[in-house]
Protein backbone atom coordinates (compact mmCIF):
# COMPACT_ATOMS: atom_id res chain seq x y z
CA UNK A 1 0.00 0.00 0.00
CA UNK A 2 1.56 3.71 -1.09
CA UNK A 3 1.45 6.88 1.11
CA UNK A 4 0.39 10.13 0.00
CA UNK A 5 0.79 13.72 1.01
CA UNK A 6 -2.45 15.89 0.59
CA UNK A 7 -2.37 19.41 1.63
CA UNK A 8 -4.53 21.89 2.85
CA UNK A 9 -3.90 26.13 3.21
CA UNK A 10 -6.02 28.01 4.21
CA UNK A 11 -4.60 31.35 3.00
CA UNK A 12 -5.82 29.65 -0.25
CA UNK A 13 -9.28 28.41 0.86
CA UNK A 14 -11.35 28.86 3.71
CA UNK A 15 -12.43 25.26 4.86
CA UNK A 16 -15.56 26.81 6.11
CA UNK A 17 -17.57 23.18 6.65
CA UNK A 18 -14.75 22.61 9.84
CA UNK A 19 -16.42 23.08 12.72
CA UNK A 20 -19.36 21.11 11.49
CA UNK A 21 -16.80 18.15 9.58
CA UNK A 22 -14.62 18.22 12.82
CA UNK A 23 -17.85 17.27 15.04
CA UNK A 24 -19.01 14.68 12.92
CA UNK A 25 -15.67 12.85 13.20
CA UNK A 26 -15.80 12.72 16.91
CA UNK A 27 -19.30 11.59 16.72
CA UNK A 28 -18.84 8.48 14.31
CA UNK A 29 -15.20 7.94 14.01
CA UNK A 30 -14.51 9.00 10.52
CA UNK A 31 -14.99 11.67 7.92
CA UNK A 32 -15.97 10.89 4.23
CA UNK A 33 -14.58 13.94 2.12
CA UNK A 34 -13.53 14.67 -1.26
CA UNK A 35 -10.05 16.82 -1.58
CA UNK A 36 -8.00 17.57 -3.91
CA UNK A 37 -5.00 15.94 -5.19
CA UNK A 38 -2.70 17.74 -6.94
CA UNK A 39 -1.81 16.65 -10.33
CA UNK A 40 -1.31 13.22 -9.15
CA UNK A 41 -3.09 10.25 -11.06
CA UNK A 42 -1.72 7.16 -9.26
CA UNK A 43 -3.93 7.16 -6.28
CA UNK A 44 -6.20 4.49 -5.58
CA UNK A 45 -8.74 3.07 -3.41
CA UNK A 46 -7.52 1.91 -0.45
CA UNK A 47 -4.21 4.09 -0.60
CA UNK A 48 -2.79 5.98 2.78
CA UNK A 49 -3.25 9.89 3.34
CA UNK A 50 -2.12 12.36 5.59
CA UNK A 51 -3.53 15.60 5.20
CA UNK A 52 -0.96 18.48 6.03
CA UNK A 53 -2.17 22.29 6.66
CA UNK A 54 0.43 25.05 5.15
CA UNK A 55 0.40 28.57 4.64
CA UNK A 56 -0.33 29.74 7.97
CA UNK A 57 0.19 28.53 11.72
CA UNK A 58 0.07 26.03 13.08
CA UNK A 59 1.21 23.96 10.58
CA UNK A 60 1.24 20.17 10.41
CA UNK A 61 -0.42 17.32 9.81
CA UNK A 62 -4.45 17.57 10.87
CA UNK A 63 -5.85 14.18 9.80
CA UNK A 64 -5.14 10.72 8.28
CA UNK A 65 -6.95 8.42 6.40
CA UNK A 66 -7.69 6.21 3.03
CA UNK A 67 -8.69 7.03 -0.13
CA UNK A 68 -12.08 5.20 -1.32
CA UNK A 69 -13.06 6.58 -4.81
CA UNK A 70 -11.22 3.97 -7.03
CA UNK A 71 -8.94 6.82 -8.88
CA UNK A 72 -8.96 10.47 -9.30
CA UNK A 73 -12.33 12.66 -10.89
CA UNK A 74 -11.76 15.87 -12.93
CA UNK A 75 -14.47 18.45 -10.67
CA UNK A 76 -14.88 22.27 -10.80
CA UNK A 77 -12.05 24.25 -9.34
CA UNK A 78 -11.81 25.06 -5.55
CA UNK A 79 -10.84 28.39 -6.15
CA UNK A 80 -10.61 29.16 -10.12
CA UNK A 81 -14.16 29.74 -11.64
CA UNK A 82 -13.98 28.10 -15.10
CA UNK A 83 -11.29 25.68 -14.01
CA UNK A 84 -11.18 21.99 -13.42
CA UNK A 85 -9.21 20.03 -10.25
CA UNK A 86 -8.00 16.57 -9.64
CA UNK A 87 -10.13 15.26 -6.55
CA UNK A 88 -10.03 11.83 -4.86
CA UNK A 89 -12.59 10.50 -1.90
CA UNK A 90 -11.28 10.17 1.21
CA UNK A 91 -12.03 9.01 4.55
CA UNK A 92 -10.64 10.07 7.57
CA UNK A 93 -10.49 8.37 10.74
CA UNK A 94 -8.71 11.23 12.72
CA UNK A 95 -9.23 15.06 12.17
CA UNK A 96 -7.82 17.35 14.34
CA UNK A 97 -8.88 20.99 14.34
CA UNK A 98 -6.27 23.59 14.47
CA UNK A 99 -8.18 26.10 16.34
CA UNK A 100 -9.02 24.20 19.39
CA UNK A 101 -6.26 21.52 19.96
CA UNK A 102 -2.55 20.65 18.98
CA UNK A 103 -1.46 19.61 15.57
CA UNK A 104 1.57 17.46 14.38
CA UNK A 105 3.75 20.38 13.93
CA UNK A 106 5.49 20.87 10.79
CA UNK A 107 8.79 21.10 12.36
CA UNK A 108 8.78 17.60 14.01
CA UNK A 109 8.50 16.26 10.63
CA UNK A 110 12.11 17.41 9.75
CA UNK A 111 13.66 14.37 11.73
CA UNK A 112 15.17 11.39 10.66
CA UNK A 113 13.80 9.45 7.10
CA UNK A 114 10.95 12.55 7.33
CA UNK A 115 13.16 15.15 6.59
CA UNK A 116 13.90 13.64 3.11
CA UNK A 117 10.10 14.07 2.54
CA UNK A 118 9.01 17.80 0.11
CA UNK A 119 6.63 18.89 3.13
CA UNK A 120 6.57 22.82 1.61
CA UNK A 121 5.21 20.98 -1.77
CA UNK A 122 2.80 23.35 -3.49
CA UNK A 123 0.38 20.84 -4.61
CA UNK A 124 -1.24 17.56 -3.12
CA UNK A 125 -0.82 13.85 -4.04
CA UNK A 126 3.06 13.41 -3.36
CA UNK A 127 4.18 10.26 -2.72
CA UNK A 128 5.52 9.63 0.74
CA UNK A 129 8.60 6.84 0.63
CA UNK A 130 8.16 3.31 2.54
CA UNK A 131 10.54 4.28 5.23
CA UNK A 132 9.10 7.74 5.66
CA UNK A 133 5.91 6.41 5.91
CA UNK A 134 6.48 4.21 8.42
CA UNK A 135 8.09 6.58 10.67
CA UNK A 136 4.86 8.51 9.92
CA UNK A 137 2.86 6.42 11.01
CA UNK A 138 4.72 6.03 14.71
CA UNK A 139 5.19 9.85 15.19
CA UNK A 140 1.57 10.34 14.20
CA UNK A 141 0.45 7.42 16.76
CA UNK A 142 2.26 8.64 19.45
CA UNK A 143 1.16 12.20 19.40
CA UNK A 144 -2.24 11.27 19.10
CA UNK A 145 -2.05 8.97 22.22
CA UNK A 146 -0.64 11.50 23.94
CA UNK A 147 -3.68 13.55 23.07
CA UNK A 148 -5.90 11.22 24.39
CA UNK A 149 -6.81 9.32 20.91
CA UNK A 150 -5.94 6.27 21.72
CA UNK A 151 -5.68 5.26 17.84
CA UNK A 152 -5.73 1.39 17.49
CA UNK A 153 -2.97 0.01 15.68
CA UNK A 154 -1.65 -3.28 16.45
CA UNK A 155 1.38 -4.85 15.78
CA UNK A 156 0.84 -6.09 12.35
CA UNK A 157 -1.92 -3.79 11.64
CA UNK A 158 0.23 -0.80 10.62
CA UNK A 159 -1.50 0.53 7.11
CA UNK A 160 2.56 2.09 6.29
CA UNK A 161 4.53 1.02 4.10
CA UNK A 162 4.92 -2.53 2.90
CA UNK A 163 4.93 -4.85 5.21
CA UNK A 164 4.34 -8.74 4.05
CA UNK A 165 4.15 -11.44 5.97
CA UNK A 166 6.98 -13.97 6.07
CA UNK A 167 6.72 -15.99 2.99
CA UNK A 168 4.01 -14.66 1.14
CA UNK A 169 2.73 -11.23 -0.15
CA UNK A 170 -0.07 -10.88 2.01
CA UNK A 171 -0.42 -7.87 3.89
CA UNK A 172 -3.46 -7.13 7.24
CA UNK A 173 -4.85 -3.36 6.75
CA UNK A 174 -7.42 -2.18 9.15
CA UNK A 175 -10.18 0.23 7.89
CA UNK A 176 -11.02 3.25 9.84
CA UNK A 177 -14.04 1.32 12.13
CA UNK A 178 -11.57 -1.33 13.04
CA UNK A 179 -9.40 2.08 14.18
CA UNK A 180 -11.84 3.54 15.64
CA UNK A 181 -12.01 3.85 19.60
CA UNK A 182 -15.13 4.09 20.50
CA UNK A 183 -16.70 1.59 17.78
CA UNK A 184 -13.96 -0.74 18.96
CA UNK A 185 -15.37 -0.34 22.32
CA UNK A 186 -19.05 -0.54 21.78
CA UNK A 187 -18.09 -4.06 19.50
CA UNK A 188 -15.62 -5.65 23.09
CA UNK A 189 -18.28 -4.21 25.62
CA UNK A 190 -20.76 -6.76 23.63
CA UNK A 191 -18.95 -9.58 22.75
CA UNK A 192 -16.20 -9.49 25.22
CA UNK A 193 -12.74 -10.37 24.46
CA UNK A 194 -12.56 -13.47 23.68
CA UNK A 195 -12.14 -14.62 19.53
CA UNK A 196 -14.93 -15.25 18.05
CA UNK A 197 -13.55 -17.91 16.04
CA UNK A 198 -11.20 -19.84 18.25
CA UNK A 199 -11.93 -18.63 21.49
CA UNK A 200 -8.94 -17.32 22.48
CA UNK A 201 -8.55 -14.63 25.42
CA UNK A 202 -5.57 -12.68 25.99
CA UNK A 203 -6.18 -12.35 29.25
CA UNK A 204 -6.88 -15.62 30.74
CA UNK A 205 -4.06 -16.69 28.77
CA UNK A 206 -1.52 -13.28 30.10
CA UNK A 207 -3.50 -12.62 33.21
CA UNK A 208 -3.20 -8.65 33.39
CA UNK A 209 -0.72 -8.16 30.56
CA UNK A 210 -3.29 -9.63 28.04
CA UNK A 211 -6.16 -8.07 29.64
CA UNK A 212 -8.46 -6.10 26.91
CA UNK A 213 -6.34 -7.08 23.91
CA UNK A 214 -7.92 -8.41 20.67
CA UNK A 215 -8.45 -7.11 17.70
CA UNK A 216 -11.32 -6.32 15.93
CA UNK A 217 -12.10 -7.18 12.39
CA UNK A 218 -14.96 -5.88 10.52
CA UNK A 219 -17.08 -8.21 8.51
CA UNK A 220 -18.44 -5.84 5.77
CA UNK A 221 -15.85 -5.35 2.85
CA UNK A 222 -14.52 -1.88 2.78
CA UNK A 223 -15.84 -1.37 -1.09
CA UNK A 224 -19.25 -2.24 0.18
CA UNK A 225 -19.63 0.82 2.84
CA UNK A 226 -20.32 4.12 1.39
CA UNK A 227 -20.70 7.64 2.70
CA UNK A 228 -23.53 7.64 5.02
CA UNK A 229 -23.15 4.64 6.06
CA UNK A 230 -23.60 4.43 10.42
CA UNK A 231 -21.23 1.54 11.40
CA UNK A 232 -23.31 -0.77 14.00
CA UNK A 233 -20.50 -2.50 16.03
CA UNK A 234 -22.53 -5.50 17.10
CA UNK A 235 -23.39 -6.35 13.54
CA UNK A 236 -20.38 -4.86 11.49
CA UNK A 237 -17.62 -5.25 14.07
CA UNK A 238 -16.50 -8.63 15.82
CA UNK A 239 -13.31 -9.32 18.25
CA UNK A 240 -11.05 -11.51 17.08
CA UNK A 241 -7.41 -12.68 18.04
CA UNK A 242 -4.71 -12.02 16.14
CA UNK A 243 -4.00 -15.07 14.24
CA UNK A 244 -7.65 -15.92 13.11
CA UNK A 245 -7.71 -12.00 11.61
CA UNK A 246 -4.84 -12.93 9.13
CA UNK A 247 -6.78 -16.45 8.18
CA UNK A 248 -9.43 -14.32 7.86
CA UNK A 249 -7.84 -12.35 5.22
CA UNK A 250 -6.16 -15.03 3.49
CA UNK A 251 -9.37 -14.93 0.80
CA UNK A 252 -10.72 -11.86 -0.88
CA UNK A 253 -13.14 -11.21 0.04
CA UNK A 254 -12.27 -11.97 3.48
CA UNK A 255 -13.93 -15.05 5.16
CA UNK A 256 -16.39 -14.81 7.19
CA UNK A 257 -15.67 -16.08 11.12
CA UNK A 258 -18.44 -19.23 10.49
CA UNK A 259 -16.61 -19.84 7.11
CA UNK A 260 -13.25 -19.69 8.94
CA UNK A 261 -15.17 -21.78 11.95
CA UNK A 262 -15.47 -24.58 9.88
CA UNK A 263 -11.80 -24.74 8.91
CA UNK A 264 -10.59 -25.55 12.38
CA UNK A 265 -8.67 -28.43 13.12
Amino acid sequence: MQTFLLTWNPKKWTWSTLDADYDRARQQGFLDNRWSCGRSKRIRSGYRIFLLRQGQEPRGIVASGFITSDEPFSADHFTEAGRSALYVDARFDVLLHPDHEPILSRTSLDAGGLANVHWDTQVGGITIAPDAAAELEELWRAFLTKRGYSPIVLADEVPASERFWEGALRRITVNAYERDVTARRACISHFGTACRVCGFDFGATYGELGSGFIHVHHTRPLSDVRTGYAVDPKRDLVPVCPNCHAMLHQTSPPLTVAELQKRLK
